[in-house]
């Protein structure tokens, strides 16, 4: 296996050497046996397990409607969108995009097959869609997919712990896709500004430094801060799906493409793959199709309904972001984060999203949900707690954000410690591959850079990094290095040696530079972009007595101070992509 990971890097084929990679880490997908019933009674019988997933999947995606549908008007004017049947450019275009390595759904056809000889298939399925698109009608066998399980934290013998991907048909995307190129855009355009999920040109990067900075910066200014951490309960697979079809005839999107879209999902079934074998066939009711390229973007018109009847009767109940516009929260999927100065501003807010979501068949995770408070000097007293149905939220002084923690103390530190511990987690896993004769050591580097380093340094881009931080980063890496070279006491080589060896830089370096890359990438958006915004925002207030916080902000003034440059200068320079690149060089060695 390791002679096979060698071969694959010779060859560049990356997807190769990823699966095994994990091959040789030890990793699998674990079916585990048995699973238990909702009494928590084992279930040890194959028949009696395909059964009670069955059960479980048929409740999850068939929930019942909501007991009050939101009122949604209709729009007369629909979105300037081609209706037209498909070209074949189009069906081309679709076949080039399809993913392979995937596993194919229940037509058993791979990606790979339609895309040997991409101009012929084209030929082939353009007819076939042309007459779906003009009838209106998708074949039954589109409809129909595999629902295959991926497991997730906690107790894998509870069916809970599990959630489903659906396998589809290739005909099904290559429609699907076809559709999406053609709304997406204008879709976009329509969407709230503080919403970053499946979006172009957003990230979660983007709304983790805007919250990093939004809290560093009430705390230097003592202005008070309340953050409200949604969940909500198996989101994907909730959503009505006849508010779904109003809701896309609402923001503008042709009805012979809703009608489409709607033929996907009418009469779809699936059959759960449990220990590779097939369940019965059991119809989808609720939800949007897990695995289904259409399936991101109509969950983001749910989502952007649910905060825009939220905040369109709450004006002013956020933070004061510009002379015109409050910032009442920040987004990614159903990632919500609403934010307020007040706690009885944040208490109206959180009721009015529970009530507009539970209108489409969204509910609020209680238990998962929680709430942050940035007070001022004078309110540290102050009782702070929220409640959403009558249960009040917990109070935490750190969540994990986008896979981030932040805190209300601002700073990064806890971050970059759990970074660390999960670095170190997934460097043990692969200690086969460390251990390896047969793979060298430049394939090893590259898999510690793609597996390790880059578990390391997520989130990166924003931290506040002081030397006393930036040394256990290094001496992390470099531990790891010394044991990939086999390097063992009393065995000595210095920092610089062990670097060129491994074709390695200085961490501080490194971070320095996907920081300014990232900056440079923010500056040159639209002005009215939120995390361009964000770069400079201060709330009102007053600074506390005595030295300035080492806020994120700062430090990236420091280091423009170190190279003579300034935000105005550095914000002229990131205009210039090829000037910014030998900017953001200096920038990011002026720690250095």
């Amino acid at each position: 296996m390791a002679n096979e990971a060698e071969q694959a890097a010779g060859k560049g084929d990356l997807a190769t050497l990823y699966q095994t990679t994990r091959n040789l880490s030890g990793k699998r997908s674990t079916q585990i046996k048995p699973i238990k019933d909702d009494n928590g009674k084992s279930i040890t019988k194959e028949v009696e397990q395909r059964k009670h997933w069955v059960e479980h999947f048929k409740r999850l995606l068939n929930r019942p409607p909501p007991t009050t549908r939101p009122a949604i008007p209709t729009t007369e004017a629909e979105l300037p969108v081609n209706t037209d049947p498909p070209t074949k450019s189009e069906v081309l275009n679709a076949i080039k995009m399809l993913k392979t390595g995937k596993t194919p759904g229940p037509d058993g056809i791979p990606a790979e097959a339609l895309k040997i000889d991409p101009e012929t298939t084209a030929d082939l399925m353009t007819p076939l869609l042309e007459k779906v698109w003009k009838e209106g009608k998708v074949p039954e066998d589109w409809k129909n997919s595999y629902l295959f399980k991926l497991p997730k934290k906690g107790d894998l013998s509870q069916c809970k712990n599990w959630r489903g991907i659906m396998l589809l048909s290739i005909p099904s995307k290559i429609l699907s896709r076809i559709i999406l190129e053609r709304i997406k855009q204008a879709l976009d355009e329509k969407l709230r500004p503080e919403q970053a999920g499946f979006r172009r040109n957003k990230s979660c990067i983007d709304q983790i430094a805007t919250l990093r900075i939004i809290i560093e910066q009430s705390l230097e200014w003592q202005s008070p801060l309340y953050l409200n951490f949604i969940d909500f309960e198996k989101a994907f697979d909730s959503v009505d799906r006849e508010v779904i079809w109003k809701l896309l005839r609402y923001y503008g999107v042709p009805s012979t493409i809703i009608h489409l879209i709607q033929q996907l999902y009418d009469n779809a079934a699936c059959q759960v793959i449990h220990n590779g074998k097939l369940t019965e066939a059991f119809e989808v009711r609720t939800g949007v199709r897990q695995g289904c390229l259409l399936s991101p973007m109509i969950f983001l018109i749910a989502i952007d309904w649910i905060m825009r009847q939220t905040t369109a009767t709450n004006e002013g109940t956020g933070i004061k972001w510009t002379d015109t516009k409050d910032l009442e929260d920040l987004d990614f999927a159903d990632d919500i984060c609403l934010i307020s100065h007040k706690l009885e501003d944040m208490q109206v807010k959180s009721n009015k999203l529970a009530e507009e979501a539970s209108k489409i068949g969204l509910h609020v995770n209680i238990d998962k949900t929680e709430m942050m408070k940035i007070p001022s000097q004078h309110q540290q007293q102050q009782q702070t707690t929220i409640s959403i149905n009558g249960k009040n939220l917990k109070e935490t002084t750190s969540f994990t954000y986008l896979g981030s923690i932040v805190s209300t103390t601002g700073g990064t530190d806890e971050d970059i410690k759990a970074r660390i511990g999960k670095a170190r987690q997934a460097f043990i896993t692969l200690k086969s591959v460390w251990r390896s004769t047969a793979i060298s050591i430049k394939n090893k580097i590259r898999i510690f850079n793609s597996n390790v380093k880059s578990v390391l340094l997520y989130g990166s881009e924003t931290w506040r990094v002081i030397k006393s931080i930036s040394n256990k980063l290094q001496t992390f890496i470099n531990n790891c290095l010394r044991s990939i070279l086999k390097i063992r006491w009393p065995e000595k080589i210095s920092n610089r040696d062990l670097w060129e060896r491994t074709n390695q830089e200085p961490i501080v370096k490194q971070i320095g530079r996907k920081k300014w890359r990232w900056i440079g990438h923010t500056l040159r958006k639209p002005s009215s972009d939120i995390t361009r915004q964000a770069l400079e925002w201060n709330p009102k207030g007053r600074r506390r007595v005595g030295r300035p916080r080492v806020t994120w902000r700062r430090s990236c003034e420091e280091e423009m101070k170190a190279c003579g440059q300034t935000w105005s200068r550095v914000k002229k320079l990131s205009e210039n992509r090829s000037q910014w690149r030998c900017a953001a060089e200096a920038l990011c060695s002026s720690r250095n």
